[in-house]
């Protein structure tokens, strides 16, 4: 039995083929992502219409064009992302993702996001779990009902929901942890918050109304080709896909997942520090998780720096990120400079801008800025380990993400650092890793995720004779 498996992402849309019979993957393709059509700068918004073409057409490429039979498919993405529809499940904008901050933008006299967070203070982040951002769907929805821009009710969907309607049959059921990213979900009462939906309604005369809840493995809608009907699985985050896919355990393991930003995780955890966000995870479990660490998008502005220096200087470019790579343990131990990464003013711990410190005389040379560059990168993630778990009593800390996998000195780096046993990132992305652990229980071969993650584990055995691997 195979299914297929697309990760719906914000950068490239990442699909493979998964043999539940024996754990392999084929077929591992990675698809542009849809652009934005939004025209006013802060907007971030595609069709719909877009969505559901690229969904399809991906469908149909491996049905039509390659010739892969597949009795299912699992999907997970970005979270913070939304569609409104009328009464009839017609789209009434655009998918507006979480790239989109119109919720800044005044309306009579006073924008979106200062009136809410203004109206409900810390009560936000105690019922979410969310830091408030600009970009969550409640706050952009908001600032369109307050433009009159929505008929009421309204109901708003994710993309997984989004893309099963589109296809027709749909279930009209979301998943929790693509709910909880809209931002009126209620993180500890596991429902949709009555508070934060009638603050919103008193706000702007509109009712925002949402699917029906659903755990893994229920069918959200059928894709249809010719005579060929194939469920569609209710679709998942993309963040708590790849902790599963990393093969984290409640209160055993510490996620690390370090991509173009990062969070540093832990399911149930026994402390859960002020600075974490809550979020749901299967099995009824809770992800508490501290996000926004500066991570890719912080090295490609340190290491573009040189590069730029280099080509002004010279009129060529040089390797930085190779000579990243060839820093050692002793690199490490011996650099000197203190290197502040909050570079952008929503990343954890930002202390108004990054800079360089501790330059000594003697020290300004290339392999001590790489190696202070690396030792502080992975010395942040200690900090935010050390907050889940002050004594030290977790055995394991798994890496996961593009970033590691890219620059496997980082394993080293933070294991010497933290003292834990540390787990590489795995040879492919760990969000199909956790979307064959979901298909397995959408097959009914296992009646739970933890079940389900223990049956292949964090192999990513991938067939030989299929070339294409990301």
């Amino acid at each position: 039995m195979s299914f297929l498996l697309v990760d719906f992402g914000t950068t490239s849309i990442k699909t493979a083929i998964a043999d539940l019979d024996t754990g392999t993957f084929s077929h591992i393709r990675s698809h542009p992502s849809v652009t934005s059509c939004a025209k006013i700068p802060g907007h971030h918004e595609i069709p719909p219409s877009s969505l559901q073409e690229r969904f399809l057409s991906i469908s149909d490429l491996y049905l039509n064009q390659l010739e892969v039979r597949f009795e299912g498919i699992v999907v997970c993405s970005e979270q913070n992302g939304f569609v409104a529809l009328n009464r009839e499940n017609v789209p009434i904008t655009n998918y507006i993702s979480w790239k989109d901050e119109r919720s800044l933008e005044p309306v009579n006299g006073i924008d979106t996001f200062s009136l809410l967070t203004g109206e409900l203070g810390d009560r936000f982040k105690h019922i979410t779990g969310w830091r408030p951002g600009p970009g969550l769907p409640i706050m952009n929805a908001t600032h369109l009902a307050r433009l009159s821009l929505l008929e009421s009710p309204c109901k708003i969907v994710s993309l997984p929901e989004w893309l099963s309607l589109c296809c027709d049959d749909s279930n009209d059921i979301v998943h929790d942890t693509m709910l909880h990213g809209l931002g009126f979900y209620d993180v500890r009462k596991k429902e949709t918050s009555d508070e934060l939906t009638k603050t919103v309604e008193e706000l702007t005369g509109v009712k925002f109304t949402f699917n029906h809840v659903a755990p893994s493995g229920n069918i959200s809608g059928y894709w249809h080709n010719h005579t060929k009907k194939v469920p569609i699985y209710v679709g998942i985050g993309d963040h708590q896909c790849s902790v599963l896919g990393a093969c984290n355990v409640p209160r055993e393991t510490i996620s690390v997942n370090i991509g173009t930003g990062s969070q540093v995780a832990i399911i149930d955890p026994e402390v859960t520090p002020a600075e974490a966000e809550l979020r749901p995870y299967f099995d009824s479990s809770i992800l508490a998780a501290v996000t926004r660490i500066p991570a890719g998008r912080v090295l490609a502005s340190y290491v573009g720096f040189l590069e730029n220096i280099c080509k002004s200087a010279t009129g060529k470019e040089a390797d930085f990120w190779h000579m990243l790579q060839e820093i050692d343990e002793a690199d490490i131990s011996n650099a000197t400079w203190d290197f502040d990464l909050g570079i952008f003013s929503s990343a954890w711990n930002y202390q108004g801008g990054g800079k360089i410190s501790n330059i000594l005389e003697g020290s300004l040379t290339l392999k001590n800025y790489l190696s202070s560059l690396l030792r502080a990168f992975g010395q942040q993630y200690l900090e935010v380990m050390r907050l889940f778990d002050p004594g030290h009593r977790i055995g394991r800390c798994i890496l996961s993400g593009g970033v590691p996998r890219r620059m496997p000195v980082l394993h080293r780096i933070i294991s010497n650092l933290s003292g834990y046993e540390t787990l590489p990132a795995c040879e492919i992305d760990e969000s199909l890793i956790g979307l064959r652990t979901i298909a397995l229980v959408s097959a009914n071969r296992a009646q739970s995720c933890l079940d389900a993650q223990g049956i292949y584990g964090r192999s990513c055995s991938v067939r030989q004779d299929d070339c294409s691997c990301l």
